[in-house]
């Protein structure tokens, strides 16, 4: 699996953690909402991004307007691509 499915994943595996609604992950894709399909509200996108820091190592404290700006799981996938690959 290349980095980028590895990212997708993580995030697919998290966000069923924070989201308010039961989704299973298999359902989700690149093109997935983060808020009108899963209702996350700001709180919920900055729990996302905390665990998201804790399972790959990484920090979007530099990145705030980045992450403010974030509409689908696509979008969170390739701003953690994009801090992945400064971090290597």
């Amino acid at each position: 699996m290349d980095d980028h499915a590895n990212v997708f994943a993580t995030l697919t595996e998290l966000i069923p953690q924070i989201a308010a609604l039961d989704i299973a992950p298999d359902m989700l894709t690149r093109e997935t909402s983060l808020t009108s399909d899963l209702m996350l509200d700001s709180i919920s996108l900055l729990s996302l991004m905390a665990l998201t820091e804790d399972r790959l190592g990484i920090s979007f404290a530099s990145h705030t307007e980045q992450v403010a700006n974030l509409e689908t799981i696509g979008d969170a996938v390739d701003l953690v691509d994009m801090l992945l690959s400064v971090k290597a």
